[in-house]
């Protein structure tokens, strides 16, 4: 992955900040998945693929993070 698409997958994952994640997601023939983020009244399903072509699932990553000092105020 070119750092130009890294950068442009960060940007769109801002737009998510403040939303809540409500529901996970899956294709009828189960070869893709994802997850449903509510915002403002609106619902954005979040696909988890393998490239920007949408071409098969992808990995998702999780790690937990303590809070910073700055996200305590």
């Amino acid at each position: 992955m070119f750092v130009e698409d890294v950068t442009y997958a960060a940007e769109q994952l801002k737009k998510l900040i403040g939303g809540t994640i409500t529901d996970t997601v899956m294709t009828p023939d189960s070869e893709s998945y994802g997850f449903v983020v509510e915002k403002d009244g609106n619902a954005t399903v979040c696909w988890v693929d393998c490239d920007p072509e949408g071409n098969g699932a992808g990995w998702i990553s999780m790690e937990k993070q303590k809070k910073s000092a700055a996200a305590d105020g």
